[in-house]
Parts: structure tokens; sequence; C-alpha cells
């Protein structure tokens, strides 16, 4: 490519519009209007012709492309480029050149991401600036390209990938920002609002004729059991929103604190057999901060229904050196992971009854109650499983959960 600078130029292939326009991504061929960020007006010819080259060979051979360039808008200096991407009708995507007369540098990403922060870029590198390439997409590019090896094939691959990457940011942005909005009106807003009626309704049970207590006692519980719901809700919430699966937790750690929690709450006793590993030594799984909460919305559904005097859950850990699996026995609700118990449903693993084998029908998810259903999501986003066994006169809980390498003698890793 030569290096002849020029003016602005626009550059216009509007001919080539297909009857379609813009259809939404991984549905037939979406149109794309395209500005070309680059000062030198040979290079931004050589451009144009490869990728007006590549579609018609597409469409001589019959190929189907996803994306379908209709117009290149050509610009020489930043300033103008940013112009184009603040007007009433901006481009779908920006390839752009870094070094301009009015900006040098990565500077040139920094400043085109200030004017439009939603509309993907792609960068043109030199043939020795890959590392320059690489920091451009750190900053917000969405991909780069070699001039020296440009095609047209590359130029629209890379154009639409960006297209493609830059939509999936923004949906997930959007995303959030409405889980956000869910969480503090369901952790804040309703949890409050019920705290008010817990208190007054406590405050009515000295006031109230005798007549009247059960039904005090009746609304105490339901608000109660509601606002357990919403704090579970919450952690629900939380998993969907977090993006911290994968990392290093220390297993003893969380399930130690969920059987503090569990024994807080309920007269179910949790005890783990100190003879089955070293307690000393950090056993680490990937999973993530909500590892502990998983264990405690299933051990809570477990027991919920226990009604026994002095209940009592016993717990084993066994390790191998790919997964570590927490086993639960003892006072466990008889229906808990049967086709019986319509609120449950073993993740990952088959329930499975003595004699029966196997269960050849799981119960749907949306028949489950909400501790169990934050169980399962919870382990399932780890990898991990939740197997269920008759044993005796009660169910065995098994959670397996893959194993990640200690790089910590403490008892977690955030």
């Amino acid at each position: 490519m030569t290096d002849d600078r020029t003016g602005r130029e626009n550059i216009d292939n509007r001919a080539d519009r297909e009857a379609t326009n813009g259809p939404s991504a991984g549905k037939g061929i979406e149109d794309v209007d395209l500005l070309l960020v680059e000062d030198n007006h040979d290079d931004a010819r050589f451009v144009e012709r490869l990728v007006h080259e590549r579609q018609s060979l597409r469409r001589t051979d019959g190929g189907t492309p996803m994306i379908e360039v209709r117009s290149i808008d050509h610009v020489d200096r930043l300033a103008d480029a940013i112009g184009r991407v603040r007007s009433k009708q901006p481009p779908d995507v920006v390839l752009l050149d870094l070094m301009l007369p009015d900006s040098r540098g990565l500077t040139t990403v920094e400043r085109m991401l200030d004017g439009a922060p939603t509309i993907p870029i792609v960068v043109l590198t030199g043939q020795d600036e890959p590392v320059v390439g690489i920091e451009a997409v750190r900053r917000g590019a969405q991909d780069y390209l070699n001039k020296d090896d440009i095609t047209g094939e590359g130029v629209l691959r890379a154009l639409r990938n960006a297209m493609e990457r830059s939509r999936t940011r923004r949906e997930l942005a959007d995303r959030n920002h409405r889980l956000d909005l869910l969480h503090r009106i369901v952790r804040r807003d309703i949890r409050n609002e019920l705290s008010v009626v817990i208190g007054l309704g406590d405050g009515l049970r000295e006031s109230v004729p005798p007549a009247e207590v059960d039904a005090v006692e009746t609304l105490l519980e339901a608000a109660e059991r509601a606002a357990e719901l919403t704090d579970t809700a919450a952690d629900v919430i939380d998993v969907i929103s977090t993006d911290e699966v994968g990392s290093v937790r220390d297993l003893h750690a969380a399930l130690d604190a969920a059987i503090d929690r569990v024994h807080a709450e309920t007269a179910v006793r949790v005890v783990v057999d100190p003879t089955d590993t070293d307690v000393d030594e950090p056993i680490t799984v990937r999973a993530s901060p909500m590892l502990e909460s998983a264990f405690v919305q299933l051990l809570s559904d477990a027991v919920d229904r226990v009604d026994r005097p002095d209940p009592r859950v016993d717990t084993t850990i066994e390790v191998t050196e790919t997964s570590a699996s927490v086993a639960f026995t003892g006072d466990i609700d008889g229906r808990f992971g049967t086709h019986h118990d319509s609120a449950t449903e073993p993740m990952a693993g088959r329930s499975t009854t003595a004699g029966d084998g196997p269960s050849d029908r799981d119960p749907p998810r949306s028949a489950m109650r909400v501790g169990s259903y934050l169980a399962a999501t919870l382990f399932e986003s780890f990898d991990g499983d939740i197997h269920v066994e008759r044993e005796g006169d009660g169910p065995r809980i098994t959670v397996t959960l893959p194993r990640a390498p200690c790089r910590t003698a403490g008892r977690s890793e955030e």
C-alpha cells in the first residue's frame, strides 16, 4: 500500500444495496454502513476494492455472507470521523487508521470511543505493530487488521465479528443493568416493606384478643417466609449476574460457614466427619463466592420438612485428584430428590430409589422450591452435580465439584 496523502473522499457502493435492510444478527444478510478513517487515498481505494471484489465473488459463487457492506464513507481526519459517528445517521462500524493528521497512536482509539462508545471499531495497523493492535483491543477496539496482510475476506470477517462482539457487550451491559435494578428492588424495597409487616405483626401479639392470636401467627409466618424468599431471589439474581464462576474456593471454609448458618436458622445439627480428610489442609474447588449459599439452600430444603426430635445430618468429604465430593446423610426429608417431592430436582445426577435404578423422568425446574432451584443453578454453574440415592431410612445427597489447584494456604482465595 502506498503513502499518498489526500483529503476526504466519499466512496459509495449503494447500487449494491440488498432489498432487505438490516435484519438482526443471525437472520439473513445484515446491511452495513462502513466508516473508513484513513488519510491515505490509495489505501482507502484499496480497501474499497477488496471489499467490493470479495462481495461480488460471493454473489457469483452463490455464497451467502452474514453482512453486506452497502456503503463506505471515507474521511481522512479524526475530527471528521467523530462528526460522522455523532450524526443522525451514524455508521454501523468503523475501520480506523491510528496515524491521522489530527491524532496519532492509541489515543486515536480512545478519542473515537469517547465520541461514540457503542459503535464497534476495527483498527488498521502496520506490519510491525501487532502489539499496538492488541493494545488497541484492550482499550476498547473490537479487532485489528494488519495493512500489509489485508484481504477482502479478512476485512468482511473482522467487521462482522466486531459488530457481533459489540452487540453482545451491549446486550450483556443491558442485562446486568436490569438485574442490578431488580436486585435493588428485591433486596431493599420489598425486603424493607416486609420488615415493616413483620415488626407490626410482632407488636400485635400482645394486643389482639386470644381468639385472633392464631391469625396473627399465620400472618407473621407468611411474612417471614416471604422475607426469606426475597433473600433467596436476590441470591438467584447474584448467581445469574456473577462473573466470578471458576475462581478458586476453599471447600472447608464454604461448608463450615454454610453449616453455621443452617444451625443458626434451624434445629438441625450438621456434623462433619473429621476422619475423612485433613481439615488443616485446604481443599480447593472451582466455584464462586456463592458456594456457601449453594450449600445453605441445599441443606435448608433437605431438612425443611423433617419432624424429628434433635435432628442430625452427618457430612463426609471424599477427595480425588480431579474432584471433591460432599455427602449428606441422616435426618433428611425422605421425599427429597424423588418424584413424590415435586419441589426438588436432582441437578445433573440422577435420582435413584432402592431397587429401581435411575429414574426415567426428572421433575421440571418450574416445579422446584426456590432453594432447590438456587442450589441446582449454582452447582451447575460450577460444573458440579448433585446425586441423590435412597439409603436406609433416608436419602443420601452427594455434591461433587471439580478440584482446583491450591494457590494459597488460606481458607479461600478471592
